[in-house]
């Protein structure tokens, strides 16, 4: 399996895999998540990255 992160502005995480058979490494399916951030206590969307994403990314030097 290969995952890749695909860095963008917005206040989420996209990432797309690929799977492979294991006995012969060919391509068997691929596939794409998005997942967004809500606030802990009131469940709604957030449109800002929050804090500890913000870090990650300064790590990652993606920022």
């Amino acid at each position: 399996m290969e995952s890749t992160y695909h860095p963008c502005e917005a206040a989420k995480i996209i990432f797309s895999y690929r799977l492979y058979k294991k006995a012969d490494k060919s391509l068997v399916a691929t596939g794409t998540t998005t997942q967004v951030f809500l606030d802990k206590d009131t469940q709604t969307l957030l449109l800002n990255n929050p804090p500890f994403f913000l870090e990650w990314k300064k790590q990652q030097q993606l920022l």
